[in-house]
């Protein structure tokens, strides 16, 4: 009986202020984790749609394309270092 004679007069919020914690607004929580959502929504989906299996063929001319890009780089990237080795004077 005593304590709720001590109790009558606080609320919710007054205990939560005794341990340091206070109520938060659902609006406040809710659309953050709205845009968090729908965030990993996109990006789910663009991964999908870049991992999505496609046709034997495509997939060839696809990963050709690809080394063939790869092949010009190299090539390009060496030319530029024998050009930069010739060029660059010893030091003696």
């Amino acid at each position: 009986m005593r304590i709720k004679k001590l109790m009558r007069g606080y609320e919710l919020d007054d205990a939560l202020r005794l341990i340091g914690a206070h109520r938060r607004s659902a609006m406040g929580t809710f659309l953050p984790a709205l845009g968090l959502l729908a965030a990993g929504a996109a990006i789910g989906a663009g991964i999908g749609l870049a991992l999505a299996p496609s046709s034997g063929r495509r997939l060839r001319q696809d990963i050709g394309g690809r080394l063939d890009q790869l092949r010009e780089r190299v090539r390009r990237d060496s030319e530029h270092s024998q050009v930069n080795a010739t060029s660059t004077p010893a030091s003696s």
